[in-house]
């Protein structure tokens, strides 16, 4: 069982830091460094309780997020991702700021979606299922669902729910594996669909 659980954290990283790679060029980018500003090695973040009531609140990017007791979160960059108390990743949002404030949200969804579909099936061999329109706490958002091979012939489910709202692109990320990986994951789903806009 130990060597799942190293096989399924090893796969949600490189998933992950697939999905965190993606830049779109002219639609999403990161802000430029200040260039009077020398940089500094960064740490590895460090896992912190989320608080008694169980609610996760950004304030830089104006949302919320409710985990079970026992929870922490990991703050890195634009990015937080919210594990289980095994400390194993469950659920991701990632925020981006937009850069070209006339791409229309639509444009921005489509481009998103292509991106993931290509850059996941190339970093982890993931195949892409579906993609439907939903929403994300009442703003029009996209779903994308993709199938990722473990071991031997089992896959876990890979779900991403994105959407824009007042130029930030917010994507909310969760995984659904098979029964007796990972006993945490029956909460990711929720703690996924908790997400709010404050």
């Amino acid at each position: 069982m130990r060597s799942q659980k190293l096989l399924i954290a090893g796969v949600l990283v490189v998933a992950l830091a697939v999905v965190l790679a993606v830049l779109l060029p002219g639609i999403i980018s990161p802000q430029p460094p200040d260039p009077g500003l020398t940089p500094t090695p960064t740490s590895t973040p460090t896992p912190v309780p989320v608080s008694g009531n169980g609610t996760y609140i950004n304030t830089t990017y104006g949302y919320a997020v409710t985990c079970p007791e026992g929870w922490f979160y990991t703050e890195s960059g634009e990015s937080v991702w919210f594990s289980s108390p095994d400390k194993h990743e469950e659920v991701r949002v990632n925020t981006n700021p937009i850069a070209n404030e006339n791409a229309t949200d639509e444009e921005v969804l489509e481009a998103l979606n292509a991106t993931y579909v290509e850059d996941l099936r190339a970093g982890i061999d993931a195949e892409w299922v579906s993609t439907t329109n939903t929403s994300l706490d009442g703003t029009p958002a996209y779903e994308s669902v993709f199938s990722v091979p473990i071991v031997d012939e089992d896959r876990y489910t890979f779900v991403i729910r994105y959407a824009v709202r007042d130029n930030v692109a917010y994507s909310v990320m969760h995984t659904v594996f098979p029964p007796g990986y990972d006993v945490y994951n029956a909460d990711a789903a929720p703690v996924a669909e908790s997400f709010r806009f404050l």
